[in-house]
């Protein structure tokens, strides 16, 4: 997302370039906290999963006067399917995971726990080979819509919260 004010960033960089530069820097955070926040409840919305387990695959650097940038790196493997609800049935093989909350429970067959309850197995066919029962990775997570919708968010507030951040250091100077 790139952000440009024309005609007020000339005027306020002249007049007071200290406080202008406190305000940017102070904006430029305070926005991206907020789309950090936005963008977690909007995942939440769609995917089974607690924000703390978002929140834990997301890298922020903070915007600093030397470089003014606020940068959010999401990264993470596939997460296994112990993460999304997962229930072991009575049945003898089976388990239930809700990996979207749109969706309801999905029935795995073939399915048991591995032996420190970390994560589900699952038996290929007919085999004795086991694999782990894999889903989405949290970055496969953030999909378009809500790159977009934050994206929209920042072009709406950023112009006043600047504002309001350059009045704030003009009123102490």
């Amino acid at each position: 997302m790139l952000v440009e004010l024309t005609g007020l960033d000339d005027v306020l960089k002249t007049l007071h370039p200290r406080a202008y530069q406190k305000a940017l820097n102070r904006t430029v955070n305070d926005i991206g906290s907020r789309v950090k926040t936005q963008m977690t409840k909007e995942v939440r919305k769609t995917y089974n999963i607690k924000a703390a387990e978002i929140k834990k695959y997301i890298k922020v650097s903070r915007s600093r006067y030397s470089n003014m940038q606020y940068v959010m790196d999401v990264r993470s493997k596939r997460r296994n399917a112990i993460h999304f609800g997962s229930k072991i049935l009575k049945k003898k093989g089976y388990a239930t995971v809700r990996i979207k909350k749109e969706n309801g429970r999905s029935k795995l067959r073939n399915t048991f726990l591995s032996k420190d309850k970390k994560a589900l197995l699952h038996r290929v066919g007919k085999t004795q080979k086991i694999k782990a029962v894999q889903t989405v990775s949290v970055a496969q997570m953030f999909n378009k819509k809500i790159l977009k919708e934050a994206d929209q968010m920042v072009k709406n507030e950023f112009g006043n919260k600047l504002k309001n951040n350059f009045d704030f250091y003009i009123g102490k100077v």
